[in-house]
């Protein structure tokens, strides 16, 4: 007689934490094809006949285009300078070993313990002092800024995952430090910092809030601040708004596709040391 193999606690849990994540998903593409009417009437009807008016009609009337544009640029500027930044700052406090390294390491991690909330009315006033307001290079900065401590901490776990002695050899070479950084560390840490690029990227994405502060002209507008075009003082048109998110979900999907496996080894390679 054969037993039955039960499933593991391991495998029910991460198949209750998959509905739970994809069914946001699955709900914004659903309701994407869907008119407003059909979403307040019967919000969990099957949509047919589906809507696909809907995506054209919130392109157009989002000029997503645009938005998207823009918050392509933010992301590339946001992400290629939180790179440099956090790479440099992990390298030096896990390999160059600076005096006082461990209060330089309390100083990375204070901008993570500051709610953003208290950050607003400051970060307005100094940008509107220096000029910053309806510009993307200034939302940039304001992401490198609330980026840049996370990267730096997580891409300092992964650098104490290098071993010493390649480091030590190539010292021994005749390499620089600048050398080792560029030449040994960073290929090595390759994976560690697709992972990330991927996560700064996407919140970069995602970002609403400082958007909303900070950009005033519409055609300055990010992907998410344009969805605010599909709502008047009245009423929210939901079946564009769902259509725009479904439009706006695609670029990070497609990203994480491209640098899945790199983006998965950096993760889970970062947390063993070696």
């Amino acid at each position: 007689m054969t037993s039955v193999r039960r499933p593991r606690w391991s495998t029910v849990i991460l198949g209750m934490l998959a509905i739970l994540w994809l069914y946001p998903v699955v709900w914004t593409l659903t309701n994407a094809v869907r008119s407003s009417a059909d979403i307040y009437r019967a919000p969990w009807d099957v949509p047919w006949p589906p809507a696909i008016g809907n995506i054209g009609e919130a392109w157009s009337r989002g000029q997503l285009g645009t938005a998207m544009a823009n918050s392509a640029a933010v992301t590339v500027m946001t992400v290629t300078v939180v790179l440099i930044v956090s790479i440099s700052g992990a390298y030096a406090l896990t390999r160059l070993r600076p005096p006082g390294r461990a209060v330089l390491f309390l100083l990375v991690l204070a901008p993570l313990i500051i709610p953003t909330e208290v950050l607003i009315v400051p970060l307005f006033s100094i940008f509107r002092t220096l000029g910053l307001i309806n510009s993307l290079p200034g939302l940039a900065l304001t992401n490198v800024v609330a980026s840049v401590s996370f990267a730096t901490v997580i891409l300092a776990g992964y650098f104490r995952t290098i071993p010493q002695d390649v480091v030590d050899a190539a010292r021994v070479d005749g390499a620089g430090r600048l050398d080792v950084l560029v030449r040994i560390v960073v290929p090595l840490a390759r994976p560690g910092i697709v992972a990330v690029a991927v996560l700064v990227a996407v919140f970069t994405w995602n970002d609403f809030g400082g958007a909303l502060v900070l950009l005033q002209k519409p055609d300055v507008f990010t992907a998410q601040l344009a969805l605010t075009r599909f709502s008047t003082l009245y009423a929210t048109d939901q079946g564009l708004t769902f259509a725009g998110m479904a439009i706006m979900i695609l670029p990070p999907f497609i990203l994480f596709l491209v640098l899945q496996r790199s983006f998965i080894q950096g993760l889970t390679a970062g947390v063993v040391r070696r």
